[in-house]
């Protein structure tokens, strides 16, 4: 054999020790080493070799009849098991041929004796290939039969480096200091555990993003306002995303971090949070049609910037708390209900609004009843914690103080849960006992304690702004970012009370290598949805035409380099060209006035920007304020997949023709 000594010995005895199969692998390890001691050998013949080879083929073909019979292959687990097994005792399998090798005169193995091809051109007298040296393949097979065990402890990666190193010392140049040798050696050893743990890394990475992508697909919207079922009780770790939901641009006196809020809920029963009362109602746009108003403003204003995704154009809208108006929101229709949630009804796949907030919220209704009420099971532990904090003797401000202090002091945050007592409830055992958890069971407890204190509180869900991207200079909050929170009534007004301690923040973050690299795709996929929606052409939408410069050069030379014909006789005529989608939208008649009076667009200029720009500068456009909603409606039929509804269409078509009465009346005139 051509391998170092003791190699192949030590690879079978490797194998058995991760499979479990030691006694034979020593049995196999002896035999075959034995011949480096043995020096009598067998001459084997061609038809020796092909006896020798099917037997081993009629050992596989019967054991992996027999381990599939018997592994349950006709469940679901049964299939993939049977070849587990199966890998794991090819070392044995093959056995015989490799013993066969090291003690035969010739210590290869004809390629005949693997293929009944060959052995037809050998019984003709024909040319066949060579023979084979079985060593190091059956060195390789015992590391992936090794493998196959799934032993996940270092020992497997410790011996594959040994085996390696074994047998990379005889091949090694003698131009190099042994001492060199090993320090590569052992450099490779490290990048080697290093790559795996960056591959399993990947893995799962991308395992969690298909997941993600496939759930997207039958999801309806990523938040329900009227039920939000927590993770409380759930045993195990929590798995958190990197997913780019929103971007947001702070406005001048805003400073992360901060919370953005999709919906609150007031009903808590069995680790779910139920929204009563919170039926929606529309609200009417403004008279540009982009401008969401629910209220006066309560006193100095501040804004933040927000681009966010909405599956099939609905969804809830993330705002600061205190909201009192949203501008530059294209949307059909929008709603909102009591407990200080805003949905888009019907809008594009990405919106961009500026929601504008400030003083006390004009969102969120007055508290009611079971914003007071704590129900059982929890009430004789919140009740008991309220007394012994003494709350009732101190003023609502201060008993916030004094439960935000209580968690800070005596909780921890983690997001695996270990099990706990027989018979305990959740949150009980997380306020008694373990007290450590996620930011639901800091939020739920401190609603319900805040409750028991005679403070009105609610359970508010969205987001952390928090992480900067220098890739996009702008804020960006991923799916990891979501977080829950309370809402206590004080002073004729809700305040938002986060009592999860800010370490989570740390403790969810990602990989930052893969997140450089999905975050490099969640930008491209971003400047794509911009372009498709019409977003303005400043900023980094910018930039997707310019990448279009270098085909557009590279296919104009082809063309030319190509033979040039003239039109043949009988050239057929070209065929008429199909009809796209949203080709017919009424809209372009409007385009087409507004071009006679001499305010057309500019060549590729999207049709948003067209009209900003002639809102901007004042142009006489007769109906101007209902523009907007006619476009967001031509968007839609002209670029949506899912297109209009038959009623929607109606109202697109009705639209453009008041807007053309008016125009034409107003032309008249003048």
């Amino acid at each position: 054999m051509t391998t170092p000594p003791l190699l192949v010995g030590a690879a079978v005895c490797f194998w058995g020790w991760e499979t479990g199969l030691s006694l034979p692998a020593l049995f196999v390890a002896t035999l075959l080493e034995g011949s480096r001691v043995l020096r009598w050998r067998l001459e084997l013949s061609p038809s020796d070799w092909n006896r020798v080879s099917d037997v081993c083929a009629l050992l596989l073909a019967g054991s992996g009849l027999y381990l599939f019979a018997t592994s349950g292959a006709l469940r679901t687990v049964g299939g993939p098991r049977a070849f587990t097994l199966l890998l794991q005792r090819l070392p044995l399998i093959v056995a015989l041929l490799v013993a066969c090798q090291a003690y035969s005169t010739a210590g290869r193995v004809p390629a005949s004796a693997f293929f009944w091809a060959l052995r037809r051109r050998a019984a003709r007298g024909e040319a066949t290939p060579g023979a084979l040296d079985l060593g190091y393949p059956y060195v390789v097979l015992c590391v992936l039969s090794a493998s196959a065990a799934n032993v996940r402890t270092p020992t497997f990666y410790a011996g594959l480096c040994a085996l390696a190193a074994w047998a990379l010392w005889r091949e090694r140049s003698r131009r190099f200091h042994p001492l060199a040798w090993a320090g590569l050696l052992t450099a490779a050893v490290a990048l080697g555990w290093a790559g795996q743990a960056l591959l399993h890394g990947a893995q799962e990475k991308l395992e969690q993003v298909v997941f993600e992508y496939i759930f997207s697909l039958v999801r309806r919207a990523d938040t329900d306002p009227f039920r939000s079922t927590t993770a409380i009780g759930r045993l195990g770790e929590l798995k958190f995303s990197d997913r780019i939901l929103l971007r947001v641009d702070p406005g001048p006196g805003v400073r992360p971090p901060f919370l953005l809020r999709e919906a609150s809920y007031n009903v808590y029963n069995s680790t779910v949070w139920f929204a009563t009362g919170a039926a929606f109602a529309p609200v009417q746009a403004e008279a540009d049609g982009a401008t969401w108003r629910f209220g006066a403003a309560p006193g100095p204003a501040r804004s933040v910037g927000v681009a966010a995704y909405l599956p099939r154009g609905r969804g809830m809208l993330a705002l600061p708390n205190g909201a009192f108006e949203v501008g530059s929101l294209a949307a059909v229709g929008v709603s909102r209900n009591a407990l200080g949630a805003v949905r888009v009804d019907e809008g594009l796949g990405l919106v961009s609004y500026r929601a504008r907030f400030g003083g006390a919220s004009v969102l969120d209704g007055p508290p009611g009843a079971v914003e007071d009420t704590v129900r059982a099971p929890e009430s004789a532990v919140v009740s008991r914690l309220a007394a012994e904090l003494d709350l009732a003797a101190k003023p609502p401000s201060e008993r916030l103080a004094v439960v935000a202090r209580f968690f800070a002091t005596n909780f921890r945050y983690r997001t695996f849960q270990r099990g706990r007592p027989a018979g305990a409830a959740p949150l009980e055992d997380f306020l008694l006992r373990a007290r450590a958890g996620h930011c639901e069971y800091f939020a739920t407890a401190t609603v319900l304690l805040l409750r028991a204190a005679g403070v009105p509180a609610r359970y508010a869900t969205g987001y952390a702004v928090q992480e900067w991207s220098a890739l996009e200079r702008t804020y960006v909050v991923r799916a990891r970012h979501a977080h829950s929170w309370a809402l206590a009534w004080v002073d004729g007004a809700w305040r938002d009370l986060d009592t999860t301690p800010p370490v989570w923040v740390d403790e969810e973050a990602g990989t930052p290598l893969l997140e450089s690299l999905t975050d490099l795709w969640a930008l491209a996929e971003y400047l794509v949805a911009r372009w498709r929606y019409g977003e303005p052409d400043g900023g980094p939408a910018r930039w997707l035409g310019w990448l279009l410069v270098p085909l557009g050069l590279l296919l104009g030379w082809r063309l030319y380099r190509r033979r040039r014909v003239g039109p043949g006789p009988a050239a057929a005529a070209a065929p008429p060209r199909a009809p796209q989608p949203g080709e017919d939208s009424e809209f372009y008649l409007i385009e087409r006035e507004l071009t006679r009076a001499g305010l057309g667009r500019r060549p590729a200029e999207a049709a948003s920007a067209w009209l900003r720009r002639l809102r901007e500068a004042g142009a006489p456009v007769a109906a101007a304020e209902a523009l907007p909603g006619i476009l967001a409606l031509h968007y839609r039929y002209r670029f949506d997949p899912v297109g209009l509804g038959a009623g929607e269409r109606a109202a697109l078509r009705s639209r453009v023709e008041a807007w053309l009465d008016t125009h034409a009346a107003t032309a008249g005139e003048s």
